[in-house]
């Protein structure tokens, strides 16, 4: 069976944008007469019958955001969360949560269908945590739905859209600065996750260039985004031939500390006696640990708060862009993009 045209073919068809062509289908304004004209013409010789319940989508209240998250498992995303849900609520809106790496695990698949429900429920915005695919950056541009990233940087084809990021750069130096000058430690391990997490390129870099710095002997150990695998690397790593306990250890992030904890904790290990550790990202009971664990902050319910401001601002433009009879189409500004600071918290895990 033939395939069904789409509204998309429409568009193609005219060369005028999805937005102008159901405009034109359902009689709105902001559209010419010969647009008008031209994209029925086209509808008519493609064979393309609007679907009514799509239109009837389209004119919700924009009152429904989605967060896609990447392993709900990390506690960044709890307080994260807390900064967006609060800073909705002011603008009557609510936030829903769309995982698209559960239990750390990513696959494209799920991301190209997780983006393509967003659209068919008319989301009024996207706040992502990981660099979406360019192909999906393309479908949300499509269909006016605005993106704003956090924790994560745009695809290189989206160059004005926002994101409000930490200087993981800059925080990995204030770490080594810590392990290599303040206790002299000459043997790090860092563990990473995955490269598809943007934030992973400048922590590591960070970490190297301070190991270098300072003199240090540096291993990267990379695992999946999940404490069971983190645990898993963590002691085929330390059970290798020739593998011996750092003095040193960098978890990336909540997941990788905790597979790194429990695995010291399994071997009767000694923190920071035997080994330091240092962790990215805070968590609530950090501080109640034996020893307390010290951990770069970055204050993710602040960069909520940001990153949910600056979608609101963007949605709210829209609404009145669609009131003029105008094409609701995001407006970016330059100052959308933010990188801001991170504080060490130091605590005993590190020999403090």
């Amino acid at each position: 069976m033939a395939r069904k045209p789409t509204l998309r073919d429409v568009s193609r068809a005219t060369g005028l944008s999805i937005y102008t062509v159901s405009r034109a289908l359902s009689n709105g304004d902001g559209v010419s007469a010969a647009s008008r004209e031209v994209v029925l013409k086209a509808a008519r010789e493609l064979g393309y019958v609007p679907n009514r319940a799509a239109q009837e989508l389209r004119k919700n209240t924009r009152s429904s955001v989605a967060v896609v998250t990447a392993s709900t498992s990390n506690y960044y995303y709890i307080d994260l969360m807390k900064g967006i849900q609060r800073t909705l609520r002011l603008s009557d809106r609510t936030a829903i949560v769309a995982d698209i790496a559960a239990e750390g695990v990513y696959t494209p698949q799920l991301e190209d269908a997780t983006v393509r429900d967003l659209i068919q429920s008319r989301t009024a915005g996207v706040i992502a945590t990981l660099t979406l695919a360019p192909h999906n950056m393309k479908l949300l541009e499509d269909w006016d739905i605005p993106v704003v990233f956090v924790d994560s940087i745009p695809p290189e084809t989206a160059s004005r859209v926002p994101s409000i990021t930490t200087d993981n750069f800059a925080a990995s130096l204030k770490v080594g600065a810590h392990l290599g000058e303040h206790h002299g430690y000459a043997d790090w391990l860092f563990m990473a996750y995955p490269a598809r997490w943007s934030t992973r390129a400048e922590r590591e870099r960070g970490i190297r260039a301070a190991a270098s710095k300072y003199g240090a002997r540096l291993e990267v150990m990379e695992s999946e985004n999940d404490a069971e695998s983190a645990h898993a690397t963590l002691r085929a790593y330390l059970d290798s031939p020739g593998g011996s306990l750092p003095r040193a250890i960098i978890a990336g992030n909540n997941p990788m500390v905790h597979g790194a904890l429990r695995l010291l904790h399994d071997r009767g290990v000694r923190i920071p006696d035997e080994v330091a550790v240092i962790a990215f990202d805070e968590f609530p009971w950090a501080p109640l640990l034996d020893p307390p664990l010290t951990v770069l902050n970055e204050d993710s319910e602040a960069i909520g708060v940001i990153a949910a401001r600056t979608l609101t601002r963007i949605i709210d433009d829209q609404v009145r862009a669609e009131l003029r009879g105008e094409p609701p189409v995001p407006v970016y500004r330059p100052e959308d993009r933010r990188e801001l600071g991170a504080d060490l918290v130091v605590r005993r895990s590190c020999g403090c």
